[in-house]
């Protein structure tokens, strides 16, 4: 017993070496939105703070997600840039794309299974936000209640 806990334990630390931390670089890639526009998380750096959402169209969790994503949107466009990495897993394009319509998602949406396993996502949703350097500064499964200008005002600082 003693040697499968072992094995296990050390499976589970192999397997979150490289993961994404909160003050580390975040990692750089190339996606392709749904409308078919090529977009890198460097393009934004020294420019805008990034909030990356790994979702799926089967997560009930992800849904309840979507209106504080559009609000944060909505009002921080300009300071902020919202990418949602569908996961891909158990996803189609027409899924993904009824999705986007029925919840009128006005954010960027990128369909890839290398930028989830990049960030070592293990489940969805989950939230990570990029200060304007390129910084982890935020890891979880939640969008915080309590995102106002002075976050923001903090994720665009140089």
């Amino acid at each position: 017993m003693k040697k499968i806990i072992l094995i296990l334990s050390m499976l589970v630390s192999f397997s979150s070496l490289n993961a994404i931390e909160i003050g580390q670089k975040a990692i750089d890639f190339t996606g392709t939105t749904l409308d078919g526009k090529k977009i890198s998380l460097s393009q934004f750096q020294g420019k805008k703070a990034v909030w990356l959402t790994f979702w799926a169209t089967w997560c009930p969790y992800c849904e309840q997600e979507v209106p504080a994503l559009k609000e944060l949107h909505e009002k921080y466009s300009d300071k902020l840039e919202i990418i949602a990495i569908n996961i891909g897993v158990k996803d189609s394009m027409d899924n993904i794309e009824a999705y986007e319509m029925k919840h009128d998602i006005p954010y960027s949406i990128i369909m890839s299974n290398e930028i989830t396993r990049d960030y070592k996502v293990r489940g969805t949703p989950t939230q990570v936000v990029i200060d304007i350097n390129g910084t982890v500064i935020y890891k979880g499964t939640r969008v915080p209640s309590n995102i106002g200008e002075k976050t923001i005002n903090t994720l665009i600082k140089k």
